[in-house]
């Protein structure tokens, strides 16, 4: 992946789970792609599909504009919020285990973890844009968009997480600091906010009550003839059958969860357990709602 698709795909991570792994040039005031409708607001943990669109799209043409100063290329796609909405159905999958209809028609549907979409039309043109780059010239396209080697850089430690860093450097980090001010408590806020996810679900599962609701289901599952002690083994097992007995799977084991209770009982921990995460962070919460709140109504006042 290069440097630029890695920005790409941070660009767009807001309110979606994190997958762990400043020098300004001056520009005109960035356009916004479209007005932050009044129904969406970024006042929650979870920004609003047209907010995160409204927000990348933003960034992407100020990296683009920085980009071209400096006399090279960078390319991108208009977010659609429909595929935002989809792919936080997908991460959200795991707490709706009991949906029985969707059982039926998908199976267990895409885990979490499922490979990374095909390359966009963007993400091919830079590609091609870079291919025809000497290796010096592709050198100085990197250092151009994510600072050069050695720069300082944010740090955020997140417990139980892991260290993120941000460039201050290139225009990737312009792009940030013209979006939301405080580059780095925007830094700070955004990394904790989209990290939350990997302790919540870890609180969720040490909890008695998620423990006892997948017995019940497992002891369902049994009565059914088929033995399995968490739905993870479930979908395992499925992925070696035919679809026809892959959907038949699903379908029994959405259909215990239903019956016991589990995936209810999991939603019901997985709020608990975030707003005992939000109740321990309440400055990145707090940061990450205001930076985000602003930088949608900037936006939406240039339009």
């Amino acid at each position: 992946m290069t440097r630029s698709a890695t920005a790409r795909a941070v660009i767009i991570l807001a309110a979606t789970p994190l997958v762990l792994t400043t020098a300004s040039c001056s520009s005109p005031p960035v356009s916004a792609p479209s007005p932050v409708p009044a129904s969406a607001r970024p006042d929650t943990l979870d920004l609003p599909a047209e907010t995160r669109a409204l927000l990348a799209d933003a960034e992407r043409a100020t990296l683009r504009n920085c980009m071209s100063r400096q006399g090279f290329s960078f390319f991108y796609d208009r977010t659609d919020p429909a595929e935002l909405r989809a792919e936080t159905a997908r991460n959200n999958s795991e707490l709706y285990l009991d949906d029985v209809p969707r059982a039926r028609r998908d199976g267990f549907s895409p885990a979490p973890d499922v490979p990374a979409r095909p390359a966009s039309r963007a993400e091919g043109q830079e590609q091609a844009y870079l291919a025809g780059l000497s290796r010096q010239r592709r050198d100085a396209w990197d250092k151009a968009l994510m600072g050069p080697p050695g720069q300082e850089r944010i740090k955020v430690v997140v417990p139980g997480v892991g260290t993120m860093e941000h460039p201050t450097a290139g225009c990737f980090a312009e792009a940030r600091t013209r979006l939301f001010g405080d580059y780095e408590k925007w830094a700070r806020a955004d990394t904790f906010v989209n990290a939350r996810f990997r302790p919540v679900e870890e609180a969720v599962r040490k909890r008695p009550e998620y423990k006892e609701a997948t017995v019940r289901w497992s002891t369902c599952l049994q009565a059914r003839g088929r033995h399995f002690a968490t739905p993870e083994e479930a979908r395992a097992r499925a992925s070696t059958f035919p679809r026809d007995q892959a959907i038949a799977l699903a379908v029994a084991t959405a259909e215990c969860d239903r019956q016991v209770g589990r995936s209810k009982m999991h939603r019901s921990l997985y709020e608990q357990a975030t707003q005992h995460w939000i109740d321990r962070h309440p400055t990145e919460v707090a940061d990450f709602r205001r930076l985000n709140a602003e930088a949608a109504a900037r936006l939406a006042a240039t339009n």
